[in-house]
């Protein structure tokens, strides 16, 4: 029978060999990409379940969170990935238990409100407590008249306790529509202070955008949108061009108008969905959700136009005048895996590039690489 069976050659077995090794290794890449993306995804989870709370450092623990999924991503060694795990479980551990502490106290002071409330309740209710007293003895007097046998004197005497229970009853409604008024103006004052501070600590002071801050905070989220559901973004970087001349000129009060004045400008051609910041001095970032760098760019190039176009009035010792500027914009667009930072430095290097080849110009990423 031997003599009739055949022989595998050792390429055949070899070539089977490599064709089931590289379907298994991909099959590996593909699970530990998933797996990545899965471990980068319950980090944005844990994250939200942070809330934004100052005193226990929320900022902190969810820029340990990023670091700690940017070297998820990085191809390390598994000891490194041991080590990494280890000292994100000691900062999760840390921060639940300053999460019950903070919760713990909170609570004590919610007790300490509610006490108070129930102490206002109880005054009221020691008023209502009079208001009843002073009807319930003026009822039993009545109840004496009807016991009188003079019909007049009956009569006068009903009157009279009538009058003073409505004038019992007119002093408890003036009282009580006071108090009510008082404690709707107190809320009403509370509520206004309490969003003008949080909406202050947000937007700048002169022009009205959201400040640095807002947009740091604002670009966290949309990095941990795009590892959730991969949403994406362009960038502009808008500066005004010759800003110190204009400032040197016609001096500072001159310079904030012409930033309030491109403000306006650049509103125009913004959507509802993007998002406007002041990035520091005369430069200005907007992000566009869900939009290509080509229209990024267009976007761009009408901005330019429009401010090109404007004219201001100048008064004061320059009345009679009127200025006009221009700005550059630098455009990038995010790619998936990146820092945010990363999208923000070839937004600002193409800004660079456009105020240094002409002013007055749009400069997106590609041409960087040129």
């Amino acid at each position: 029978m031997g003599l009739f069976s055949t022989k595998k050659k050792a390429d055949d077995c070899d070539e089977a060999t490599v064709e089931c090794l590289t379907e298994k290794l991909t099959h590996l890449g593909e699970h530990k990409s998933f797996l990545i993306q899965a471990v980068k995804t319950l980090i944005v989870f844990l994250k939200e379940f942070s809330f934004d709370i100052k005193e226990i450092d929320s900022d902190k623990f969810k820029d340990r969170m990023d670091e700690f999924s940017e070297d998820v991503s990085k191809e390390e060694k598994v000891k490194r990935l041991q080590s990494v795990l280890e000292r994100s479980k000691e900062t999760i551990i840390s921060f639940i238990e300053s999460k019950k502490v903070y919760f713990k106290e909170r609570e004590s002071e919610y007790k300490t409100i509610i006490d108070l409330l129930s102490k206002g309740i109880s005054a009221l209710e020691t008023g209502n407590m009079d208001f009843n007293r002073k009807v319930y003895d003026r009822s039993e007097k009545i109840g004496k008249i009807t016991l009188l046998d003079d019909i007049k004197k009956i009569k006068e005497e009903i009157r009279s306790e009538v009058e003073h229970i409505q004038d019992a009853i007119r002093q408890k409604e003036t009282a009580d529509s006071k108090q009510l008024e008082n404690l709707t103006k107190e809320v009403s004052a509370l509520r206004e202070d309490l969003m003008k501070a949080r909406t202050d600590s947000l937007l700048d002071g002169l022009t009205g955008v959201y400040n640095r801050m807002a947009y740091e905070s604002y670009m966290r989220k949309l990095m941990d949108a795009n590892t959730v559901d991969g949403l994406g973004f362009s960038m502009l970087m808008i500066d005004i061009d010759n800003f110190k001349s204009i400032n040197d000129t016609y001096g500072h009060q001159t310079g904030d108008r012409a930033l309030v004045a491109m403000v306006q400008v650049c509103r125009e051609h913004i959507r509802k969905d993007d998002f406007f910041a002041r990035y520091g001095g005369e430069e200005f970032v907007v992000i566009l959700p869900d939009t290509s760098l080509k229209n990024a760019s267009k976007r761009a190039t009408a901005i330019c136009k429009s401010v090109e176009s404007s004219r201001y009035k100048l008064d004061g010792d320059y009345e009679g005048k009127s200025l006009a500027f221009t700005v550059s914009v630098g455009v990038s667009v995010f790619r998936n895996g990146e820092k945010s930072g990363v999208t923000t430095e070839r937004a600002d290097k193409a800004l660079y590039m456009a105020k240094h080849t002409g002013k007055n110009r749009v400069v997106t990423e590609n041409e960087l690489i040129k």
